[in-house]
């Protein structure tokens, strides 16, 4: 591990998720004396699908074909286990990866570009004024000008900045699941997602190097009834046997941020996760949270180097990304909230849908653009007038 046993750090980020990671690289690379912070021994496992789409992958500034682990240059979209929309393109729409590697080699890139890295070392607490921070650990206490949170879901950094972030959170059960190889080709190549196996929600498949990764989530759902729904689900694709009770994992992922919230103050600002800033159509976090460590370093390095606040930080990351997430999760409510609407929409017009949202992944067009296609599709203001008669009368 780096150690460069600074005396005061221009920027200590707490967290080596994708966001944390990223950024710390970023303010290393311009010279940038950066403290990166991680409670576990790294390399860690972290739950999660491991999807890295297209448009994400362009965020990140080297070379990490040595962790991605297959590519989806098939999607399929199913309803009720009847097919909606395969695509096939020779660019991959998704890039799949184990995230224990892929956050190793982002942490590993920072610290060559000179970020100094603590793991197992948890954040505590914080204390002192603008530009003369100290953060308490568990190996001790450091000094730094500015601190970031890149430490997930319920953020102890945004907790410690008293910053107003709220957002609900969904549960997902994810599981790797070891399958005979002839199982395994059955899926390489391909993603598969599936609505209509789980009220309010959708299940998938990702493949792996050597395994499969499947996982469930569910908007309006407690977390403990997710359990029924996915072992049916494993079970319809002749998974269950796959299935290891001691693989699953249940993990919250934020959705729907109020448009209140505030991710930064005159001590610091939060990055990925912890500002609920995910897709709440799918659930992928990792894109939103690489821009937002964009974002983080443009106003970083105006506050270090111009003395500009750190609130112009809120202001950019409501612009480039509140904004697109909020209308994202309109077309989240009517997909999950109506699904009469949803289920006719995606059997009729699944494969132009479905393209769309590929498109989104590809970084070609946005959610808005989405939006508005939907909006203009036939019968879609009726079924949306119809329910809405429908929820008055009840």
């Amino acid at each position: 591990m780096a150690n460069r046993n600074h005396t005061l750090y221009d920027v200590a980020i707490v967290g080596t998720g994708p966001s944390g990671s990223l950024l710390a690289h970023a303010l290393a690379t311009n010279g940038w004396a950066v403290l990166l912070l991680e409670k576990k021994q790294l390399p860690r496992y972290k739950t999660c699908g491991g999807g890295l789409t297209q448009r994400a992958l362009k965020l990140i500034p080297f070379d990490i074909q040595e962790v991605i682990e297959d590519q989806a240059h098939t999607t399929r979209l199913r309803v009720n286990y009847q097919t909606a929309f395969t695509q096939t393109r020779h660019l991959p729409a998704v890039h799949l990866v184990m995230r224990d590697r892929l956050d190793h080699l982002l942490a590993q890139q920072a610290v060559a570009a000179g970020a100094d890295l603590r793991d197992q070392t948890r954040f505590l607490s914080l204390s002192g004024q603008p530009g003369k921070l100290t953060l308490q650990t568990t190996n001790g206490s450091f000094k730094a000008r500015v601190i970031v949170g890149a430490d997930g879901a319920h953020s102890r950094v945004a907790r410690a900045l008293n910053l107003p972030i709220h957002y609900r959170l969904m549960p997902a059960l994810e599981a790797e699941l070891t399958v005979p190889p002839a199982t395994h080709d059955r899926f390489a190549g391909s993603i598969h997602f599936d609505f209509g196996v789980i009220p309010g929600g959708y299940a998938w498949l990702f493949p792996k190097k050597n395994h499969l990764s499947a996982g469930i989530l569910a908007r309006r759902r407690p977390a403990k009834q997710l359990n029924p729904y996915f072992s049916r689900y494993l079970e319809n694709n002749g998974l269950s046997r796959a299935a290891d009770s001691r693989s699953m994992r249940l993990h919250p992922i934020p959705c729907r941020p109020h448009r209140r919230n505030r991710y930064a103050d005159s001590r610091g600002l939060i990055v990925g996760d912890g500002t609920g800033l995910v897709d709440p159509v799918t659930g992928e976090g990792i894109y939103y949270a690489l821009k937002s460590a964009h974002i983080a370093t443009l106003a970083l390095k105006r506050h270090l180097k111009h003395r500009q606040p750190l609130a112009h930080y809120n202001r950019m990351l409501k612009r480039e990304i509140e904004l697109e997430v909020l209308r994202a999760d309109i077309l989240a409510r009517i997909l999950y909230g109506c699904p009469t609407i949803s289920n006719h929409m995606l059997r009729h017009y699944g494969d132009k849908i479905g393209a769309k949202h590929m498109a989104i992944y590809l970084g070609d067009i946005t959610y808005q653009e989405l939006y508005t296609y939907v909006l203009s599709l036939r019968g879609f203001a009726d079924l949306l007038r119809s329910h809405n008669k429908r929820g008055r009368r009840a």
